[in-house]
């Protein structure tokens, strides 16, 4: 029948069971991709202070279509980022 000893046994089975799930949950970490198409190395984003000013930038930049966005936090609402109109870099640099 069920007994005591036969539940704690039970009970430490499943433990280690679940243990053994949430270790393998932890070394298998998923992938984080911010598009449908798994291409890294399309976008890169920076930070920078604004001369001047007590804000940061955000910085975006697009390297298949070699453009530089720049954004910042709007005056009226805080949370809200305010985009600058794209640099051509192909432009700036003369490679066109």
């Amino acid at each position: 029948m069920f007994t005591r000893r036969s539940a704690i046994v039970a009970l430490a089975g499943l433990n280690v069971a679940l243990l053994a799930a949430l270790l393998l949950q932890t070394f298998s970490l998923p992938t984080a991709l911010a598009q449908a198409v798994a291409r890294r190395g399309d976008f890169v984003t920076v930070t920078a202070k604004a001369a001047g000013q007590t804000y940061e930038v955000l910085y975006l930049l697009d390297v298949p279509s070699r453009q530089l966005h720049a954004l910042y936090p709007g005056l009226t609402p805080r949370n809200k980022l305010v985009a600058v109109a794209p640099r051509d870099l192909a432009e700036d640099f003369g490679r066109k």
